[in-house]
């Protein structure tokens, strides 16, 4: 064996252990990812008596639906947040989307006067608040305390996710819009039929950041919602894994689903249940959103 294929047979050797080693490493950082959501899963399915005798079944002869029949139904607190939180992801996502893209849109024009005291002003925002009290007293000023629209609206634009669309736009060829305008398009016409087919990446991505946003919301909740049918699931997922309330009321639960004492499900299993009604939803739409996610935060971030 000469001495070049030596030193390949070496090299393949130290890549084929470099990748086993990548492999086992990523695995188990898997394993532990994963395993504490899979452990609430099947407690959340386990029997209740199967679960006060023995604890979480692994075996699918001691699964049951019944935790989520009864968080899910009519006797639940958790339906009522969960149509909250859908509402306000769902409708917030979309006013944010579109008044970001037409913010940054609007400062990636060279030809905008004033446009280096529109993007100092967006990035003074970034570093300098006002604070919890002059922003609380300027909602309540507005009139949206105590209303569903006190957490989308003061939350509509967020000025880091506005520069990264900004670069994304700047990046975008010229002579598309140009030649749009040749052909008598005016500027809204260039922006909805030009530049937003092209800009799918990153509205993907920063959707996707304001959608995660939107349903993780909980602590301005406890601030500017008085009305307990209003707030978010988040909120009432805090207040039932601190034990501050229950999921459901018991008799009412077992009325409505017609079950025994012995039947209706512990309290943890409940708790388990809320926590996977409460993160299964926004898991569910990353993959399809997956493809866009690195090449619009990339391109965004790192062109112009």
């Amino acid at each position: 064996m000469t001495k070049g294929n030596s030193h390949q047979v070496r090299d393949s050797l130290a890549s084929r252990v470099f990748d086993a080693l990548n492999y086992a490493l990523l695995g188990l950082l898997g394993i532990v990812t994963l395993g504490p959501f899979i452990y609430l899963l099947l407690g959340a399915l386990t029997e209740a008596s199967y679960f006060r005798t023995v604890g979480v079944a692994i075996s699918p002869a001691h699964w049951s639906l019944n935790s989520f029949r009864i968080l899910l139904g009519s006797a639940s607190r958790i339906y009522q947040a969960l149509k909250v939180t859908v509402f306000i992801t769902v409708v917030g996502t979309v006013l944010s989307l579109a008044v970001t893209s037409a913010l940054a849109y609007g400062i990636s024009r060279k030809t905008l006067i004033g446009r280096k005291v529109f993007i100092f002003l967006i990035f003074f925002s970034m570093l300098f608040g006002g604070g919890m009290v002059p922003f609380y007293l300027v909602v309540k000023w507005t009139g949206l305390i105590d209303k569903l629209w006190s957490l989308i609206v003061p939350f509509l634009v967020n000025a880091w996710y506005v520069f990264i669309m900004m670069r994304f736009f700047e990046s975008l060829p010229p002579d598309l819009a140009d030649a749009a305008q040749i052909d008598g398009c005016s500027g809204m016409q260039v922006f909805f039929r030009i530049v937003l087919p092209l800009s799918k990446p990153v509205l993907a991505t920063i959707g996707l950041f304001y959608a995660v946003g939107y349903w993780n919301t909980w602590f301005w909740g406890t601030i500017f919602l008085v009305d307990d049918r209003l707030q978010p699931l988040q909120l009432v997922l805090r207040g039932i894994l601190a034990q501050l309330l229950l999921v459901v009321d018991p008799e009412t639960a077992m009325e409505a689903a017609k079950m025994d004492s012995q039947s209706m499900p512990p309290m943890e299993v409940l708790r388990m249940a809320a926590i996977i009604v409460t993160v299964l939803p926004i898991t569910v739409v990353y993959p399809f959103l997956q493809k866009y996610f690195v090449k619009g935060v990339m391109v965004g971030a790192v062109k112009g």
